[in-house]
């Protein structure tokens, strides 16, 4: 599959990247949108010493997975835990001691074909919500509480400009 590649700070197109074989659990995603978060960016700056496929908030097709999700559009959680570790069962799932993030920490991210995540991180996109619209939900969920609630904002009817607009005034950004 094509992906862009970071490795030693430099970024590279690839057409040789294996398509991802979800293990038990894990569901495949076509990406059809992804957006560069300034993360990203920081990656290539040596923020974090990342080896593999970037990117972290994305739109795409479940084409492997549930039932329940296979041909739906989903965005997702980019924390992915491994749920049996003590701090996942004293129910501190984001302190998870082997946690892997979507295209930051120990797991290729979105700027590829395909990406892979567990299929409880997965979050079917409203129709009334355009593919454009719903590639914001991981930086709304991260002002906010969760995926779902992003996508509960977007089926409201806002739009992402009324959102460009109000996130000008610093009284309205996330803190």
């Amino acid at each position: 599959m094509r992906a862009l590649w970071l490795e030693h700070r430099r970024l590279r197109m690839r057409n040789d990247v294996a398509t991802p074989e979800p293990p038990p659990g894990e569901a495949l995603v076509r990406v059809l949108r992804a957006g560069i978060c300034n993360t990203d960016i920081e990656l290539t700056r040596g923020y974090y010493p990342f080896t593999g496929i970037p990117g972290h908030e994305f739109v795409g097709v479940v084409e492997q997975g549930p039932s329940g999700l296979v041909g739906g559009r989903v965005v997702g959680e980019i924390n992915a835990v491994c749920g049996a570790c003590s701090a996942c069962l004293a129910g501190r799932r984001t302190h998870c001691e082997r946690r892997t993030v979507l295209g930051i920490v120990s797991r290729h991210g979105a700027f590829a074909d395909h990406l892979m995540l567990p299929a409880e991180n997965l979050y079917p996109v409203p129709d009334a919500v355009s593919t454009d619209a719903a590639v914001f939900t991981e930086p709304l969920a991260a002002c906010g509480s969760a995926p779902t609630t992003a996508c509960s904002w977007w089926a409201t009817g806002s739009s992402a400009s009324s959102w460009r607009r109000r996130s000008r005034s610093p009284a309205a950004r996330c803190s």
